[in-house]
């Protein structure tokens, strides 16, 4: 095995961390997924809103049977 020789600029304030490969791609795959659901959430929440911004404004057509949708 070859030494490897690391900057001491890159070990004060504890700024280097060192992980096996798999679970550094595991990380990535976590964090990619929580951005997904991040952003699903924004857009769930947006859609609530107009939603109820709509509803107060009486834009919303209510219909007893889906035979009113003509």
């Amino acid at each position: 095995m070859m030494p490897i020789t690391i900057s001491k600029k890159y070990i004060k304030n504890d700024d280097l961390v060192i992980l096996p490969r798999k679970k550094y791609e595991e990380y990535l795959a976590l964090v990619e997924l929580l951005k997904k659901h991040r952003n699903e959430e924004v857009d769930t929440e947006e859609a609530i809103a107009i939603y109820k911004k709509e509803k107060r404004q009486g834009k919303l057509k209510v219909i007893s049977s889906l035979s009113d949708l003509k």
